[in-house]
């Protein structure tokens, strides 16, 4: 809507900085320069995405959710959302699932695939799901959350990096960010549920 551009574009662009200095962050934590990723977010194509999920007045269907399990394809994602009943849980190293709390005023940073590729797996790649409310707090669960998926430029060279070479070979073949990108969504594009849902 025409009356909410100014914010949302005012919010994209202070998601920019703050991606930028988590970028630098990463850099300092894996021992680069702090500028090392840089030059490879500088014309970055990020896709922010305003997620609505609805009051669930009736019963759901056993297993289903508001989101299924997935990692993010980008090297970061920087979400703000509501505390409302139902939300985003974590798979934990020992196959748990773990809800994400709410911290009010900060944001939940996940890392993604590219993440991983570039510290050959020293920092995973985040996977995560959205759940549904219980059932007796289904009215007045309505969420609404911003996501912003950072994703490097289309044609930042994703490999390993030089310290997460050191004790061992790397696990990722080279690729690109639109490679990988394009990748990722030629997968989804022909997982039999999409298929369906599109002829549908």
């Amino acid at each position: 809507m025409p009356a909410f551009q100014p914010a949302i574009v005012t919010y994209y662009h202070e998601m920019e900085k703050l991606a930028a200095l988590l970028m630098e962050l990463c850099a300092r934590a894996l021992n680069l320069s702090p500028d090392w990723f840089a030059d490879k977010i500088d014309r970055h194509i990020t896709n922010m995405v305003i997620s609505n999920y609805p009051d669930q007045p009736e019963a759901l269907e056993d297993g289903q959710l508001r989101a299924g399990a997935h990692t993010d394809y980008g090297g970061l994602t920087i979400l703000k959302t509501e505390d409302k009943p139902g939300g985003l849980e974590v798979l934990t190293a020992d196959g748990r699932w773990e809800a994400v709390p709410i911290v009010p005023g900060a944001f939940i940073i996940n890392l993604g695939d590219l993440m991983a590729q570039w510290t050959n797996d020293e920092w995973v790649s985040t996977m995560h799901r959205v759940v549904n409310p219980p059932r007796d707090k289904g009215v007045g669960s309505r969420r609404q959350s911003l996501v912003f998926f950072h994703q490097p430029n289309y044609d930042a060279v994703i490999e390993c990096i030089p310290t997460c070479a050191i004790d061992k070979a790397p696990k990722y073949a080279r690729t690109t960010s639109l490679e990988h990108l394009e990748m990722k969504m030629d997968q989804m594009n022909n997982t039999p549920k999409f298929k369906e849902a599109e002829a549908a």
